[in-house]
């Protein structure tokens, strides 16, 4: 009898432990504590499947996601993913048993441009693009491309993004040698009308125009390049003043001319006008990471080589760089991993010439989000550099 007593007594001690635990979050065999451990690995699988088109929610052991997938493959491999997201407590007991993609829509492709064109006007350093891209990272590229080849010029305009381009790699290829080309000119434009690409303006000599055939002519992968250039007349000579003329003019006042050039006119604006360059450079794209990592991808190095070049200009100009993460991880681990990224960009910034002495790191770790971290995009946008140029001497 007593050890029935007991039993019973433990039965009722163990359920009223499990209860309380259930309903109060702090303890680790909690729902909310469960759902909490289910959305930190929900979370890991969409970074995993590199969906930062999605986001996801945990109500007890469902998981409801949303947002806009690029294709229906990529959809079914995040739902695989989420689906198998488990915490140690293990699929019976702190597994997802739900998975609910109701809210999820599938891309399905920018609309057809027919004739897919592109155009790029350079006129009184106004730089000003229009048309068509076959992709965000295409047009974003583009950006890029027209502030490293025009680095004095206005750049304005937009690009809608279509279907109906040649190949991207193809494509980007000959829109950034037709870029360098028309780099060439004082005034000119651009045309792209699908594979053909055509550059015309007035050139200074029969040269610059061999110059700029040549590179047109570099298009290739089924794309094709040409120019349309005129020459620009001769410059048109005074004539000859006689001995009579010149005792007649004489006879007015002349002001002497000394051979003197200008005195150099001192520029105190001129870090404000480098430092608002690397902003615009900074602009057209953002130099962003992999979840828990510090390297530097090709686009973002592409973004790191035209700073360093505009940076070139302005010997003077101080770089403060800021590395920031998302709230995944650890205070002190993200706080070690936002340094390492601002080091990272630090570096490749030296490696292309920047003088070390004007660069500083720091890392900000989670502290200084931009967004919620709650969807992968908003994750994806603050893990980011933050660049502060301070006018130094300038040289």
């Amino acid at each position: 009898m007593k050890a029935l007593l007991k039993f019973l007594a433990g039965c009722v001690v163990i359920g009223v432990i499990g209860i309380v635990s259930i309903h109060m979050d702090w303890l680790p065999g909690s729902a909310q504590s469960a759902e909490r451990h289910l959305l930190d690995k929900a979370l890991r699988a969409i970074d995993a499947a590199g969906a930062d088109w999605a986001g996801v929610e945990i109500d007890g052991q469902k998981a409801v996601l949303f947002g806009e997938a690029p294709s229906r493959e990529a959809l079914d491999t995040l739902k695989t993913g989420v689906a198998r997201a488990q915490w140690p407590g293990g699929l019976a007991l702190g597994g997802i048993t739900i998975l609910d993609a109701s809210n999820m829509t599938v891309f399905s492709g920018p609309p057809l441009a027919d004739p897919f064109v592109w155009i790029a006007q350079l006129q009184a350093g106004q730089l000003v693009l229009s048309g068509y891209a076959p992709s965000p990272s295409a047009r974003d590229a583009v950006f890029l491309l027209a502030a490293m080849r025009f680095p004095d010029a206005d750049i304005s305009g937009a690009l809608e993004i279509a279907s109906g381009a040649p190949p991207e790699d193809s494509w980007l290829s000959a829109a950034s040698i037709s870029l360098q080309a028309l780099a060439r000119l004082d005034n000119g434009a651009v045309e792209a009308n699908g594979p053909a690409f055509e550059v015309s303006g007035v050139v200074a000599d029969s040269a610059g125009a061999a110059a700029i055939e040549r590179l047109m002519a570099m298009i290739n992968d089924g794309l094709s390049g040409a120019a349309k250039l005129t020459l620009a007349p001769p410059e048109i000579t005074q004539p000859e003043i006689t001995q009579e003329e010149s005792e007649t003019l004489s006879e007015g006042p002349v002001a002497a001319d000394t051979g003197a050039a200008p005195a150099a006119v001192a520029e105190p604006d001129r870090a404000l006008r480098c430092a608002g360059q690397s902003r615009s450079i900074l602009s057209a794209a953002q130099i962003s990471f992999a979840r828990d990592r510090a390297s530097l991808n090709g686009a973002s190095r592409e973004l790191l080589d035209a700073l360093a070049a505009a940076l070139g200009a302005c010997p003077g100009l101080k770089i403060a760089i800021t590395g920031h993460t998302d709230a995944a991880g650890g205070t002190a681990a993200n706080r070690r991993l936002s340094l390492a990224r601002a080091r990272a960009v630090g570096d490749y910034l030296r490696t292309a010439g920047v003088d070390a002495a004007r660069i500083t790191t720091s890392g900000a770790g989670e502290s200084q989000p931009l967004v919620s971290n709650r969807t992968a995009e908003g994750r994806a946008r603050n893990r980011r550099i933050e660049f502060e140029f301070t006018p130094g001497n300038q040289d």
